[in-house]
């Protein structure tokens, strides 16, 4: 079965982009960005060993280690999975580390950025951000 977008995703490799939101820390409403890669999958949003909820990985950075599971993606509410790529996310996030799925956005549009400072981000949402053709600079 295949699933069509209109229009997704809405940027491509080298595309600037402007926030039009607060990421803490390093991104601040106007901070400019550059796509790495746009990507459509299945993200997740995991709770911690220590109760933490955290949001999100994409299915590629899980693997599975639930015995109820067929080891693949999608994952399922309730499985438990180990971190394969830590990339992106906070320090306290460990590869390795096995967490538990606690929701499950199928098939969305994200985006992989360069920050400025040469960093790498993980821009969950395409409606937080705009062209930056289309930003009139003052």
């Amino acid at each position: 079965m295949s699933v069509c977008y209109m229009g997704y995703p809405e940027f491509h490799p080298g595309n600037k982009v402007v926030s039009l939101v607060f990421h803490p820390p390093e991104i601040q409403r106007g901070t400019e960005v550059t796509i790495i890669s746009p990507r459509l999958g299945d993200l997740y949003a995991v709770q911690l060993p220590d109760g933490e909820l955290h949001r999100w990985f994409a299915g590629t950075e899980l693997q599975t280690v639930s015995s109820s599971s067929i080891s693949c993606i999608p994952y399922r509410l309730g499985d438990l999975v180990r971190v394969l790529n830590d990339r992106g996310h906070p320090p306290k996030i460990k590869k390795g580390m096995i967490v538990k799925i606690v929701k499950v956005i199928s098939q969305i549009p994200f985006y992989d950025l360069k920050l400025e400072n040469g960093k790498y981000h993980r821009w969950l949402a395409d409606f937080e951000i705009v062209s930056r053709d289309l930003i009139q600079s003052s």
